[in-house]
């Protein structure tokens, strides 16, 4: 297989102790009849040469033109020409080549190949022209300000906004080098016989995984990549995989990793490496998204037509980061075509979507623009669930994206994102929810070497919550956080070997912890209007990406943030003490004018990988991570929901901040063909946090009263076995890991559980993730994706008081002492794509799924009626199957 991922540009290499004399020496023989592979061998062996080829090529092949009296290169020109080969001359050595170019694709110059540059030969020393063009390998952008560089003439030009580059250089052989800064280096050893194109792949330094079928360099990025604790999807995986009612969802689809993982059936959010939700940085284009799901997990908030890469940082990632401790999403949406228009889009039983892209100026300025609407009612009306019954629920998005190449060292991207929900539940409860993000982003090429990047950016999620099950009760409750940044990179490439970022960034946030406003005329609810929280977040950071030697690579950084709590706002100060029996008293509150500080917190966050490569295809990697987090999320769900709201670090509020070590294993073999990892982490997080017993959330004014810090550990091993080529593909993922907390004070009312480590709420030891693709056919393709884990902790009911027959108290156990039943679904899709006409102007594809085959009813969570039974409530208890279809119309 490692010719085939390595482009198989020859199909036989003749290195000749022969000279030119041996190639017109005329063969006595016909060996008409025998097989072709037979007959190389025999000539082989009688004229002294040795021949390289691949024998898949000559399966079945005859010899059919006699060789009696021809000489060896009109005898291989004549029968070989048929299976798409074609016979070369070059001073004095014969290089029998495949005619299709696409065969030529050399990744690595260690193997000692070479590409054919030119279809004739020129005289010696001639100067021709090498042009083509360097694109991202994971999405085919074009690179701009790419390097190509021939170290042994000392020669060299750059890339312009299409990607473009063209070299003038006398024939011969070379070593072409070929980079860009935050992309890994490839060196091309080609003959350059003539003018000639020859186009080239970069892969990002941050790529671990890549599509299912991909180039040999992709293959290979998670023995050879520098950085630890890294998955990246390419889209075309993520559509693979099995859906719910037809949406791709990428974020979902991360969970199939180890490491990586949910709370519970359609969940929103995601937890890392034992993290908590509100623990992640989720980006798009720059732009943070506070909730990455529609209707409560149903659906993801990202339109896949729109996406180009999916990243995920488990553990902080790159200095470039920060804010959050426990992991880092980078979704980046794709250019549009600027070149010609097209328009794709997918219809499915519960939502659909459309997208167009084209040219604004050719070759200059482009756009794409998407959007997506749900018509959800029926499904929920079809669920086990009474409430959901007699509920209603719908969501629509829009992102556009423009891109103007003001010259050729100058470009700009502009992105936008508006999203709304709208959920009623069991026509009494009413909850919509929206988002709207902006990002801009101008990158400027100075040379050669260097690149600078300036992103600005502003989010704005919006919260609003009312019930009138009880008119006496009946509420709305309005809550939100808005974020506006600016970032500037500086990329320094100082030589092939050694990269270095440097910049800067400034976060202004203002969250709004909710105002609580009685509902009707007879509500007895009182108003309840808490301040704004106001934080400035600024950090600066380098990061150096460097190849210490041939084997040894190191990824380091350093990040210092310093946050600042300003006003207006108003800050209790609480009562403690070994007299405070349950919710500590309000002693005095100070209130503090627009601008003025508050509170000042400051951080030096340190981060290195060191990769050591044991062999060509096998590796070692370690790695340490500190983070630190200003901004916490406010939940008492172990699943995100929107009336979760943050709250800024401050006075009676520590910042959070973690560590994180990890060691693990990474080895290929067959060519790639197959990969193994195992990896080891081991995390402490500081002034985590958690309630007193009886909080109350929601309209709280006091609510950092009844907050609690202490410590959290996480540990675990995270196994993968991938196979990413054949009829069938896919990979398995198992993760062992643990979450533990502990809240431990002098003062009862602070401590949990006697002071001791417990179970966090997403602690789940066992999770288990199988992902397979079989292909049926040229147009059939099969995928399943099984899943298992441990079912979450919950605290229960342990005893009970009665008297007459009334029940009085329920008595607890420890906190997350129990489990729900442990939780596992399969799923399975069946893609049938378009005909293999490539002219057709409309192309498309049906995917048939089914979600939950065997129509498991997983726990969702487990509740205690007043009696002290216990009811489970499943979300989806049953099968699901859908249909949906995908479309795209290019011109």
């Amino acid at each position: 297989m490692r010719s085939i991922k390595l482009g198989l540009f020859f199909c036989a290499f003749l290195i000749s102790s022969i000279g030119y004399g041996q190639g017109s020496v005329q063969l006595q023989k016909s060996y008409l009849g025998l097989d072709l592979a037979v007959a190389v061998d025999s000539i082989q062996k009688k004229y002294n040469f040795k021949a390289y080829y691949n024998p898949e090529w000559f399966d079945g092949k005859k010899v059919t033109k006699s060789a009696a009296g021809l000489t060896i290169e009109e005898f291989f020109n004549r029968n070989v020409e048929e299976q798409g080969l074609k016979s070369v001359e070059y001073h004095g050595t014969i290089i029998f080549l495949a005619n299709n170019p696409e065969l030529y694709q050399v990744e690595n110059s260690a193997d000692q190949d070479l590409i054919i540059i030119g279809d004739k030969s020129s005289k010696l020393n001639e100067v021709v022209s090498v042009s083509g063009t360097i694109t991202d390998g994971a999405n085919d952008d074009p690179l701009i300000g790419a390097r190509v560089y021939i170290s042994s003439l000392n020669i060299g030009t750059i890339t312009d906004f299409n990607g473009n580059y063209s070299l003038r250089v006398p024939v011969g052989k070379y070593t072409l080098e070929y980079s860009s800064i935050s992309y890994e280096e490839k060196s091309v050893e080609v003959f350059i016989k003539s003018a000639g194109v020859l186009d080239v792949n970069l892969f990002s330094g941050s790529l671990q995984l890549d599509e299912l079928v991909i180039t040999a360099e992709g293959q290979d990025a998670n023995v050879q990549q520098r950085v630890s604790g890294l998955e990246n999807m390419n889209i075309e995986t993520i559509k693979q995989l099995p859906t719910f009612m037809g949406e791709v969802d990428p974020v979902k689809s991360l969970t199939t990793m180890p490491g990586i993982s949910t709370t519970g059936e359609l969940s929103s959010g995601f937890n890392v490496r034992g993290g908590e939700t509100g623990q992640n940085l989720i980006l798009q284009d720059g732009a943070i998204i506070y909730n990455p799901t529609h209707l409560f997990g149903f659906y993801s908030a990202f339109n896949s037509d729109m996406v180009s890469d999916v990243n995920l940082y488990k553990g902080g990632g790159p200095a470039n980061f920060g804010g959050r401790i426990s992991s880092v999403l980078d979704i980046k949406l794709r250019h549009g075509d600027d070149e010609n228009y097209k328009v794709s889009g997918g219809v499915g039983l519960v939502s659909s979507r459309l997208t167009a892209e084209g040219p604004i100026l050719k070759n200059k300025a482009s756009f794409l623009i998407g959007g997506r609407t749900s018509y959800t009612n029926w499904l929920l009306h079809s669920l086990n669930n009474i409430d959901l019954n007699s509920s209603a629920a719908a969501f629509y998005d829009m992102n556009a994206k423009l891109l103007y190449r003001i010259s050729d060292k100058d470009y700009v991207t502009g992105s936008f994102y508006i999203s709304h929900d709208d959920f009623n539940l069991s026509g009494d409860s009413q909850y919509d929810w929206g988002t709207t993000n902006f990002s801009l982003e101008w990158n400027h090429v100075y040379g050669e070497k260097t690149l600078s990047t300036l992103t600005l950016t502003s989010s704005d999620y919006e919260v609003q919550t009312s019930t009138s099950e009880n008119e006496q009760e009946a509420f709305e409750f309005d809550n939100g956080i808005k974020n506006v940044s600016a970032k500037f990179e500086f990329l320094y490439k100082m030589h092939t070997k050694n990269s270095i970022t440097a910049g800067v960034e400034f976060n202004k946030t203002e969250s709004e912890p909710g105002d609580l406003k009685p509902l009707g005329e007879f509500s007895i609810i009182e108003n309840v209007n808490i301040f704004n929280q106001h934080g400035n977040e600024f950090a600066v950071f380098l990061q150096d990406d460097w190849d210490l030697g041939a084997r040894l690579a190191l990824s380091g950084g350093i990040r210092y943030s310093m946050f600042r709590r300003v006003g207006a706002d108003k800050v209790y100060t609480f009562e403690q003490g070994a007299d405070v029996l349950r919710k500590p008293e309000v002693l005095d509150s100070t209130f503090y004018d627009s601008g003025d500080l508050i509170q000042s917190f400051s951080g030096l966050e340190p981060r290195f990988s060191l990769r050591y490569l044991l062999t060509s295809n096998s590796s070692v990697k370690m790695s340490y991570y500190r983070t630190y987090q200003y901004m916490h999320l406010i939940s008492n769900t172990v699943s995100a929901t929107p009336q979760d709201y943050y709250i800024a670090s401050g006075p009676n509020l520590e910042p959070q901040y973690a560590d994180q070590y990890s060691v693990g294993y990474f080895k290929n073999i067959r060519e790639n063909l197959y990969q193994f990892s195992g990896e080891f982490y081991y995390k402490n997080i500081y002034n985590t946090i958690d309630f007193i017993e009886g909080a109350e959330i929601l309209g709280n004014e006091e609510l950092e009263g009844s907050l609690i810090q202490g410590k959290g550990v996480a540990y675990g091993l995270e196994l993968q076995v991938k196979k990413n080529d054949g009829r069938l593909n896919g990979w398995i993922s198992y993760t062992y890991s643990r979450s533990l907390r502990r809240y431990q004070s002098q003062f009862d009312y602070q401590t949990v559980n006697g002071g001791d480590y417990y179970s966090s709420n997403n602690d789940k030891p066992h999770d288990l993730s199988l992902v397979l693709n079989y292909k049926l056919g040229a147009r059939l393709v099969l995928s399943a994706n099984f899943s298992y884990s441990t079912g979450r902790p919950i605290t229960v009911p342990i005893s009970k008081f009665s008297y007459d027959k009334t029940l009085a108290a329920l008595r607890y156990s420890e906190r997350n002492a129990y489990r729900i039943p442990d939780y596992h679904r399969l799923d399975l899709s069946l893609t049938l794509k378009q005909g293999l006409r490539k002219d057709r102007l409309l192309r498309g594809e049906w995917v048939f799924s089914v979600f939950n085959v065997y129509g498991r009813k997983n726990a969702y969570s487990v509740y205690f009626i007043d009696s002290g039974q216990a009811r489970k409530l499943s979300i989806l208890g049953s099968i699901f199957p859908s249909i949906s279809y995908n479309f795209k119309l290019a011109k």
